[in-house]
């Protein structure tokens, strides 16, 4: 079965399953992020597997991205992805990637509100020199300041990431991006986006990229995304970009309803 096959079998999944609803919010299996948080001791693990092909090289990443909410305003996330490399001609080589630590601060606004603002400091580094001596990630580490910011209107919403990226091995970059979500059933949510990442002295690198969740129970959304780069480095930038995966929210969704909040009160 080939990769176009198995997005359209996806794609056709998602409009004959059962109604039910579904949250917005940006994550998985989008780039651009949103300020939504996980809720008070609630979880959301993100198991994904993400495959994308350059002009010289093919590479397969699956990942565990964790996060946990403490309190109603912030999150703390840990990632970690295991890297498949396979050069066009070459050996298949792999290892661990880099893992990535944050913290989210939602500072004003939340889920079903119409606007929403976060900041989302995020450390990325090596486990290992191996990988890095291998090529399969950059040695080194680097340091991700996105700011975040949510326009929620009824079932739609636009969501607009703009950050710095300080490099500790080479240029710092500027990172960007505008997403959109549109609730078209109430089992389904489709995705889309325009995400840039421009280094200093190399072109800017934009990439197209859409999807779409399923609600497949009360605590898993499958997730299914796919693009491509319209610019950047040509031996460089993604020819194409497919990934697929889970969301898993434990114990369940945390409802930031303000019927919840009052209820919550009222018993206090």
């Amino acid at each position: 079965m080939d990769e176009l096959t198995v997005v359209i079998l996806v794609w056709v999944l998602s409009v004959t399953l059962a109604f039910a609803p579904l949250a917005a919010q940006g994550g998985p299996p989008l780039i651009t992020d949103d300020p939504d948080t996980p809720g008070p001791g609630y979880w959301e693990l993100n198991l994904l597997i993400q495959h994308e092909r350059t002009e010289t090289d093919r590479s397969d990443e699956p990942l565990l991205d964790l996060n946990y909410g403490v309190g109603r305003r912030v999150q703390l996330k840990l990632e970690a992805p295991w890297v498949i490399l396979r050069e066009d001609g070459g050996a298949t080589l792999s290892g661990p990637g880099n893992a990535v630590a944050g913290v989210k601060w939602r500072f004003f606004g939340e889920e079903e509100q119409l606007l929403a603002g976060a900041v989302y400091p995020q450390y990325e580094f090596n486990l290992g020199s191996a990988s890095a001596q291998k090529g399969l990630v950059p040695e080194g580490h680097r340091l991700l300041l996105p700011s975040e910011l949510t326009l929620e209107v009824h079932r739609v919403e636009v969501n607009l990431e703009v950050g710095r990226i300080i490099v500790s091995t080479g240029p710092d970059e500027w990172v960007y991006g505008v997403s959109t979500e549109l609730g078209l059933m109430r089992r389904v949510e489709f995705l889309a986006e325009v995400h840039g990442e421009k280094a200093a002295g190399t072109p800017t690198e934009l990439l197209l990229h859409g999807g779409a969740r399923i609600k497949a129970g009360g605590q898993a959304t499958s997730m299914v995304g796919g693009g491509w780069a319209v610019a950047g480095m040509p031996e460089d930038r993604p020819r194409l970009l497919l990934s697929g995966g889970v969301q898993l929210n434990l114990p369940g969704r945390f409802d930031f309803s303000r019927k919840r909040l009052l209820a919550a009160t009222q018993c206090k």
